[in-house]
């Protein structure tokens, strides 16, 4: 079912997507890769927002957790760290129970939020250099 999804979205938007292991790569522009993974019964997006911001982890920590509660400030996706907690990562699950028009908006949503938190954790950067 992924496949056929992320086949459609490669024809519709023309972007590059690639297959590694079990892992859909979708390079949605040159800073912007996205990776969905098949789960059980979802799929799985997930994506690097920025390079961990040097400064006051703890204060920028409770702030990306205030965004993660109950999805509000993330659409229901949640910020985290990658596993060598050097890069700030989101990523969103969903059923699989969905047609394409489903799917490529919730992709979309995604992508808005990406983009949002690499905006707001840039502002966070200049903010902590002033």
């Amino acid at each position: 079912m992924l496949e056929s999804l992320v086949k459609d979205l490669e024809k519709f938007l023309g972007v590059s997507v690639k297959l590694e292991g079990k892992k859909w790569h979708v390079d949605l522009s040159d800073r912007l890769l996205v990776t969905l993974e098949p789960l059980n019964e979802g799929v799985r997006f997930s994506a690097l927002i920025a390079p961990m911001p040097q400064g006051n982890k703890e204060d920028l920590f409770i702030y990306f957790m205030q965004a993660n509660y109950l999805g509000q400030g993330t659409g229901g996706a949640a910020i985290g760290l990658d596993s060598n907690e050097n890069f700030l990562t989101l990523s969103l699950s969903i059923v699989y129970d969905m047609n394409y028009r489903m799917f490529k908006d919730k992709l979309e949503e995604f992508v808005n939020y990406l983009s949002y938190w690499r905006e707001e954790v840039e502002r966070l950067e200049q903010q902590a250099n002033k």
